[in-house]
């Protein structure tokens, strides 16, 4: 599993504008499964040009066209690929510290924004004319055989964000921008909460956190009381358990959806704490 961010920023054939902590790059997908789960430790925008992609949360399923702009904040997505039709995209990645910069810079530009709205790890934008036309000026500068100057690009992303924080139609971006700049750091609690169910290393965690793995691992057990590896596989049986007695899913899927390395490893670990095997245990539930 590869972080979306390297992937988009180290592919020569992929086009890319990078401009200060941003980057603008063309997304072509060129995963050859079905199902497969992406991390990114950047929230990011994606403009789909051309196909559709289903991003699918902890929660909820997205499923995003031609035209459609999805926003996703960092941290792990599964996504299921359609192969009726080639997928490509304009993807722009954005660090917390240039939102919180922003921000800063500009708060009468998100005054009006309220950081207690809650929302999910992905929000599809709701489109106007605003929006519609600001992301065709993008395709053009994308496509040109000149790039733009690094000063207009920053200034056009700009553009983005007051265009969500000043109109009324997209409040939970920019409530959640405003999370981020009131943030000392990122809340372990949310990112471990949200990516449980990702297959994602310690490292990784980490990383999604701006924390060293040593931190990291020290302000979990602060958290927590106890350690990353332990509370993983915790969360993750009491959730497949759920899936288990809820869903019609076959225990490989449910092994996927939960954040196991393996259907063996997951079943495995799954007699141990309950005595019985994941499949035995889905039978149980079956009515009489």
């Amino acid at each position: 599993m590869g972080n979306g961010y390297d992937i988009a920023k180290n592919t020569p054939t992929f086009k890319k504008i990078e401009v200060s902590s941003l980057l603008f790059s063309e997304y072509r997908c060129t995963e050859t499964k079905s199902i497969f789960t992406t991390w990114n430790h950047l929230n990011y925008f994606i403009y789909v040009l051309e196909g559709k992609k289903k991003w699918r949360t902890l929660e909820h399923s997205y499923m995003v066209h031609a035209n459609e702009v999805l926003f996703v904040k960092k941290g792990a997505n599964i996504i299921e690929k359609y192969f009726d039709s080639d997928f490509c995209a304009i993807v722009i990645f954005i660090p917390d510290s240039y939102v919180k910069d922003f921000m800063s810079q500009k708060p009468e530009i998100g005054a009006n924004q309220k950081s207690s709205l809650q929302s999910d790890s992905a929000i599809p934008l709701k489109m106007d004319r605003t929006l519609i036309t600001y992301f065709t000026s993008i395709l053009d500068y994308f496509f040109n055989e000149e790039k733009p100057s690094k000063y207009l690009m920053e200034i056009k992303f700009q553009e983005l964000l007051v265009n969500i924080l000043s109109l009324p139609y997209n409040p939970e971006i920019g409530s959640y921008f405003k999370q981020i700049a009131q943030e000392v750091k990122p809340s372990l609690k949310n990112i471990m909460e949200s990516n449980f169910v990702y297959n994602l290393s310690l490292e990784d965690f980490a990383r999604l956190s701006h924390r060293s793995l040593s931190t990291f691992n020290r302000d979990f057990y602060s958290v927590y009381g106890t350690s990353p590896g332990k509370w993983l596989t915790k969360k993750r049986l009491l959730h497949a358990k759920r899936l288990l007695e809820n869903t019609n899913l076959k225990v490989y899927e449910v092994a996927f959806d939960s954040g196991f390395e393996s259907p063996a490893h997951f079943a495995r670990v799954f007699k141990s704490e309950n005595g019985i095997t994941p499949l035995k245990f889905q039978k149980a539930q079956l009515p009489v």
